[in-house]
């Protein structure tokens, strides 16, 4: 199954249709819904209007976000030449990922806006050859506080930026300036807004969301069964990342590095914001979908592949119709 991905083949776009709606048949029981906070960010202004849409339409949407961010991702890498070939497994590792826990089967804030994630990784993978620095580099800040007020879990993409600016270019400090005066500019704009219409005061309010939260999972031996296995599969990609990263040029193992940083900067999150467990690990997913693709490329023999496929699609099943709450 997964040698069918392995190829640059028109039908591989298909297949991942099939692989999402596959993996979500449990649709037709657990129907998904639209779930969003005020504690989330400004997106919930957004999705909150959506709520009136019917089962059907929610499903429909649902796929096509996935599918289109996955198709997004596996572009953005393949054209980076992040793989030793182009292929269609990031794209399958990304819609096998979503679908592991039973909330991220929903139409989320942190789904919707892994759609600015991916779009800023794109940009941040760029930084080294870049022709025009500066513009890119105001963007990337821009992009990057956008997505943090717009969904506040998404804070360590402002973080990312820095350390990506400090990896791919050498310190020039009109760049770093640069890259704060994008990130402020969103935040300029938005003070200003609330300051004229008297909302400066609830606004401030919003900060009492941050504090240290213990994670009480329902199921706690699945969840930690769960998240073992998800972690293995990106542990053994980030290994065969390091086995092979002496073939890479400069560019491609900066770019690897900066997705292992963006892995790692998304766990703490959930442990400081208000009720954003499990939706925000989905921010990491875009990243870890990378290296999971790794341990479908780089083994020469298809076992150790086929197997960690088959392995998704149980535990997949498992956790979406036999239980209901992480």
């Amino acid at each position: 199954m997964v040698s069918f991905f392995k190829e640059k083949s028109a039908t591989a776009v298909f297949g991942l249709l099939i692989v999402s709606i596959g993996t979500r048949l449990f649709f037709w029981e657990h129907h998904p819904a639209i779930i969003t906070s005020p504690n989330d960010g400004l997106i919930y202004t957004v999705l909150s209007k959506l709520s009136f849409l019917p089962v059907t339409a929610v499903v429909l949407l649902y796929h096509a976000i996935v599918v289109l961010q996955a198709l997004r991702l596996n572009y953005a890498l393949n054209d980076l030449r992040m793989f030793p070939k182009t292929a269609y497994t990031t794209a399958l590792a990304y819609i096998l990922l979503t679908a592991l826990i039973p909330a991220w089967s929903h139409i989320s804030s942190a789904l919707v806006i892994n759609s600015m994630v991916i779009w800023l990784l794109f940009r941040l993978l760029r930084l080294y050859n870049s022709s025009t620095p500066k513009s890119l580099v105001y963007n990337i800040g821009l992009i990057a506080s956008c997505t943090a007020m717009l969904y506040y879990a998404a804070m360590p993409l402002i973080l990312l930026a820095f350390i990506a600016v400090a990896v791919y270019r050498p310190f020039r400090i009109n760049e770093w300036i640069i890259l704060l005066l994008g990130i402020l500019t969103p935040f300029y704009f938005l003070a200003g807004y609330l300051f004229l219409n008297d909302q400066l005061e609830p606004a401030l309010k919003q900060l009492s969301i941050f504090e240290l939260q213990v994670i009480r999972p329902a199921s706690l031996v699945l969840t930690i069964i769960t998240f073992v296995f998800a972690g293995i599969a990106i542990i053994t990609g980030v290994y065969l990342w390091q086995a092979n990263s002496a073939r890479m040029v400069i560019q491609v193992r900066k770019n690897w590095s900066i997705l292992f940083f963006m892995v790692i900067l998304f766990i703490p999150g959930i442990y400081l914001i208000k009720n954003i467990w499990p939706n925000a690990l989905l921010l990491a997913v875009p990243a870890a979908a990378a290296f999971v693709s790794n341990t479908w490329l780089y083994p020469k023999r298809s076992i150790f592949p086929a197997l960690l496929f088959w392995l998704f699609i149980a535990l997949i099943v498992y956790n979406n119709w036999f239980v209901t709450k992480f």
